[in-house]
């Protein structure tokens, strides 16, 4: 009777462990869909720093060569 016991409780035990892994399974997936998509916005980021810079540049040429006061 007390083996009995011990089976139910120790397969009740590997559920549960069953349920926590799948659990942490779905939320590792999650956590990588989430930095796909946090590098995908460094990567736009960087794209538009880019522009930025070259945009900075032409400014800084232009006003260069404008005529002083």
């Amino acid at each position: 009777m007390i083996w009995a016991i011990s089976v139910v409780l120790a397969l009740a035990g590997l559920v549960l462990l069953a349920v926590a892994a799948l659990r942490l399974l779905g939320g590792l997936k999650q956590l990588g869909y989430g930095l796909e998509r946090v590098q995908e916005r460094a990567e736009q980021a960087q794209e538009l720093q880019e522009r930025l810079n070259l945009t900075l540049a032409e400014v800084q040429r232009t006003t260069a060569a404008l005529p002083e006061k």
